[in-house]
């Protein structure tokens, strides 16, 4: 007989053994490296357990889903906002509906908590428009074949210096502390956190082979060519990923060769 499937939260004696299921979907299986609790240390740990939940069949995980919650500060009001991320169910349990399951809890678990909105990044749309959300997407990607060059001399940044220059460039943000600065998304083996020379601009970028892969540019435009400089110097392919119409997106959207869409 079939054990029944629950769902509840994770509890952290359980934590371990869910990155091993999640590192061996997401990361060994298709060949890359860096633990995913490495590259989510916030998503990932013990005191986020409660926001992790779990589908299980007596004492094996079957399937899992990761909350991770922020605050979204704009001048007029803030709202409480969630990411949703990290969704696994393991081979054999695959086609029972136990994501669909998940999602749902989590959901109810946000409006429940008073969660003014959630988001999730993905590359299977309809299967979570099914269940209720919507496409709001307003980035922009790029690609630019680098050829190389010399670099102009930016320097590695901490991440206070950085956190102080994004709450000076942007109205509405979500703030975050030195955790939130070890996030390393797939595929990115390495993060680069760096400031132009003068210290008024930053760049954060991760590294994969002879690729490199923008996440975002801030602080004064004056000091993007000089970050975008030594970004390329090193760099044979560089992927952008930049809001529509942000000072990054308009500087970058003057240099030839990247393809956009």
């Amino acid at each position: 007989m079939v054990a029944p499937v629950l769902i509840r939260p994770c509890t952290p004696a359980e934590l371990p053994a869910l990155i091993v299921l999640l590192d061996q979907e997401f990361i060994f299986s298709k060949g890359r490296s860096v633990s995913l609790a490495q590259r989510f240390p916030t998503a990932l740990h013990a005191q986020n357990c409660p926001n992790i939940f779990l589908a299980c069949r007596g004492e094996d995980i079957a399937a899992a889903i990761a909350i991770k919650r922020f605050d979204w500060i704009a001048p007029e009001r803030s709202w409480r906002g969630a990411m949703i991320g990290l969704v696994y169910t393991r081979p054999a349990e695959r086609g029972q509906g136990l994501a669909s399951q998940l999602l749902r809890a989590a959901a109810e678990k946000l409006r429940a908590g008073g969660t003014d909105f959630a988001v999730l990044w993905t590359a299977q749309p309809e299967f979570y428009r099914r269940l209720g959300w919507t496409s709001s997407d307003c980035g922009m990607f790029g690609t630019y074949a680098s050829a190389g060059g010399s670099a102009a001399g930016c320097t590695p940044a901490d991440a206070g210096a950085i956190e102080a220059l994004r709450l000076r460039s942007y109205s509405a943000h979500m703030l975050r502390d030195s955790a939130n600065y070890r996030t390393l998304p797939l595929p990115a083996e390495r993060l680069e956190l760096l400031a132009s020379p003068d210290g008024g601009s930053y760049a954060i970028y991760g590294v994969q082979a002879n690729r490199a892969y923008v996440y975002e540019f801030g602080g004064a435009p004056s000091g993007y060519a000089a970050l975008w400089q030594d970004i390329c110097a090193a760099a044979r392919t560089v992927y952008i990923n930049e809001h529509r119409g942000s000072a990054a997106q308009q500087w970058l959207a003057n240099i030839p060769g990247i393809g956009w869409r």
